[in-house]
């Protein structure tokens, strides 16, 4: 197997086109610029400015077998 890397843009509008419509939108409601957010803060951010609902992480218990 052969794996090819290739460096991608950080904004593609011509491939996506939901990006330029709701994720800066989205971006610019949600981060803070005087500090930065924690992982659950900033899940919660994002689900209530998305209105989805905000399940907890999976996580995978130590002993497994």
């Amino acid at each position: 197997m052969r794996i090819v890397s290739c460096l991608l843009p950080k904004q593609s509008p011509w491939l996506n086109a939901i990006e330029p419509k709701k994720w800066v939108h989205g971006k610019r409601k949600v981060v803070e610029l005087e500090r930065l957010l924690g992982a659950y803060e900033l899940a919660e951010r994002v689900c209530r400015v998305f209105g989805c609902p905000h399940y907890e992480h999976l996580s995978i218990p130590r002993e497994v077998a």
